[in-house]
């Protein structure tokens, strides 16, 4: 049976809303500071000689600002070069349009890399859980070395780490070892948290089970593992705080990381099994239709921006364009850009998704509000299919 991509398409269509929106109020806000700009350049000058008059200041600052704001509507984020008079008020503009598009490029290169830095967060986290079992595994045998510090609890729990059938294949994982290394996510700086989540957490949490458990087959082992990834590591809260900070987006990240840290204990079974090391899995190496299809989408929602906003203000009837919340036009426009552009996806699929992304993400009316105008630019673009067939 083929595995399930770990990466799907509805977690590319979230990170695409998330970081476009992002992307528009960056965008907003730089607008507002290059005006604020230009305003600063026309302020009357006391020292001036001769003194330039208030009246003529302001005339340039409105001229200004207009000829900036023209300006802009004439930009794409991939296209920067523009012509403007050499006058001082053009020169005011090409000084502050030089920097609200270099500012304008940052921030879509950063929408342009979203994808990949959530998959390196995501990738990081994975090989942080991974390297603090096997943190708790050593704990575990210092403890049964010394077993008079080991009596407030039952000693089933260090055992059962210690003797772990998984773990111990994951300790000797070199593959591990090297990711540890190369995203420098070891658990050096914090091994006094790694010790009281240990005292704390683990020993409370799992006493019962690994007690019922004893001995323990490899079967139970699992479960086990399980248990202690789904209700302490990713369940106890000041675990989950601790990866919060490490990660703005845990909460949408943390379920794609419970697969993959599974997945990944699953191989090390197998891997041992077969008596080879094991292939810990990799978002990195297996994402790369995915990175393609979520550049593509924001990059056309992008060239195609005057476009889609026509399509909303012709279906939105009687709702001005700046009363639809940010959140809720980003979303339209990523579904509509799919809807038109990407032919190869069913209309319904793309509706669907991007409803129950407005549903789970916006404002409890946002969902009807957007099925209704998706079913209205469907309808439009299924009587224009109709019409090319005839």
């Amino acid at each position: 049976m083929t595995e399930p991509p770990l990466l799907n398409r509805r977690f590319i269509r979230l990170q695409a809303v998330q970081r476009l929106y992002a992307f528009y109020v960056c965008k907003k806000a730089n607008h507002a500071w290059a005006l604020d700009q230009i305003r600063d350049y026309f302020v009357p000058d006391v020292f001036a000689d001769p003194p330039i008059a208030k009246d003529q200041l302001d005339q340039e600052a409105q001229r200004a600002m207009a000829m900036f704001v023209n300006s802009i509507k004439s930009l794409s984020p991939f296209y920067t070069s523009l012509d403007l008079p050499s006058s001082r008020v053009g020169k005011v503009v090409a000084h502050v349009l030089a920097s609200y598009q270099h500012e304008l490029a940052k921030d879509v290169r950063r929408l342009e890399e979203g994808l990949q830095e959530a998959v390196t967060k995501i990738n990081q986290a994975c090989i942080r859980i991974w390297q603090l079992l096997v943190e708790w595994a050593h704990i575990a045998n210092k403890q049964l070395e010394r077993p008079e510090s080991n009596q407030q609890y039952t000693p089933h729990v260090s055992m059962w780490l210690s003797h772990s059938y998984v773990l111990q294949h994951l300790q000797s994982d070199v593959e591990l070892t090297k990711l540890v290394r190369q995203e420098s996510v070891g658990w050096g700086e914090h091994l006094p948290l790694v010790v009281s989540w240990y005292d704390q957490l683990v020993k409370k949490g799992m006493a019962v089970q690994c007690r019922l458990a004893h001995p323990i087959t490899p079967a139970q082992d699992q479960q086990l593992l399980r248990t202690l990834l789904e209700n302490i590591i990713l369940g106890e809260e000041t675990i989950q705080s601790f990866f919060s900070d490490l990660d703005l987006q845990w909460s949408t990240h943390k379920r794609i990381v419970k697969r993959v840290v599974r997945q990944g204990l699953l191989q090390c079974v197998k891997g041992s099994t077969k008596g080879c090391g094991s292939s810990l899995p990799d978002l990195s190496a297996c994402w790369e239709q995915e990175r393609y299809f979520y550049t593509d989408l924001v990059r056309k929602t992008l060239q195609k921006d005057e476009e889609l906003e026509g399509l909303i203000a012709e279906k939105s009837e009687n709702w001005a364009l700046d009363r639809i919340m940010l959140l809720d036009k980003t979303i339209i426009k990523l579904a509509l850009c799919e809807m038109v552009h990407f032919p190869h996806i069913p209309t319904k699929v793309s509706i669907n998704e991007y409803i129950d992304l407005s549903r789970t993400y916006s404002m409890p009316q946002s969902s009807q509000f957007v099925n209704g105008l998706l079913d209205a630019v469907a309808a439009t673009l299924s009587a224009k299919g109709a019409g090319t067939e005839a």
